[in-house]
């Protein structure tokens, strides 16, 4: 099937994408396509405009700035896989994306699209979550900067406004003598994930865990208590609310969602010995 017309738009500046986007709540902002394109194939979306922002110069921008990672929402989930700077200090950006679709995907999908379209299986929610990533989002007339823990509302829902654009995501220093891990399970290889985990431990004692498909929006707990008493994750875990679902149900969901916690918080833990030695 193919989608209704639309009115195309190839702005050049943040400025020219915003001012389109001001248009009407049929106004949307194309980046890598991956969700988009496929929902208005099938009519579930009706835009009556799109603006393309590829074109836009600024936003595929790549950066340690002042300590903190700065990534242009236009930054390729395959740059995210291979960029030597993300690998040896943001290595959580590189294991989530790891399990991100397939590499033909992930040369188009984009960073600032997977966190807009907000998908419960997208694993750089997740990372964003972990990492306490803040998102700089920019309208016809502000800007302003939304923590990740605070972005995501729901499937497919943020905290963004009508006519405003993700510009970049920043992620701040990792902590000292720290490691990272993701895991999940999918039905087969490289289908959505099914249940997912993050987890950042420092040998300091702090540790961050954040699952996914086990409530509405990624679900982050301080799991520090839990590095010292596997029981305290149980406790950690019991608000959890997972669904039924045509490819697995709750409950298992509930049983698979503390096996991968734990083995997530171990292999970070892991992972921060090897770096520390290394």
């Amino acid at each position: 099937m193919k989608p209704p017309p639309f009115e195309y738009h190839a702005p050049t500046t943040v400025e020219e994408a915003v001012q389109v986007l001001a248009g009407g709540n049929g106004t949307y902002a194309l980046a890598g396509g991956q969700s988009l394109v496929q929902l208005m194939k099938f009519r579930a979306v009706r835009p009556s405009a799109l603006v393309d922002l590829n074109g836009v110069a600024g936003l595929d921008a790549l950066e340690e700035r002042d300590g903190e990672l700065h990534v242009g929402a236009l930054v390729r989930q395959q740059r995210l896989l291979e960029d030597e700077l993300v690998a040896a200090r943001w290595p959580l950006l590189r294991e989530a994306t790891k399990f991100v679709g397939y590499k033909e995907t992930r040369r188009r999908g984009t960073i600032g699209g997977s966190l807009a379209f907000a998908a419960p299986w997208a694993e750089l929610t997740a990372a964003a979550v972990a990492l306490d990533a803040a998102i700089d989002v920019r309208s016809e007339n502000a800007e302003r900067t939304i923590p990740a823990r605070a972005f995501f509302r729901g499937p497919n829902a943020t905290a963004l406004e009508p006519g405003e654009l993700i510009v970049r995501v920043r992620f701040p220093a990792p902590a000292a003598r720290s490691g990272a891990a993701f895991h999940e399970v999918s039905a087969r290889y490289r289908d959505y994930a099914q249940v997912a985990a993050a987890a950042i431990v420092s040998l300091d004692g702090a540790a961050d865990l954040v699952l996914l498909r086990v409530a509405p929006t990624p679900f982050h707990v301080d799991a520090s208590s839990a590095l010292e008493d596997e029981g305290a994750l149980d406790d950690l875990l019991a608000g959890i609310e997972p669904e039924d679902d045509i490819e697995v149900s709750a409950a298992h969901r509930r049983r698979v969602a503390p096996v991968l916690a734990r083995r997530a918080l171990r292999d970070a833990a892991a992972n921060a010995r090897e770096r520390e030695t290394a």
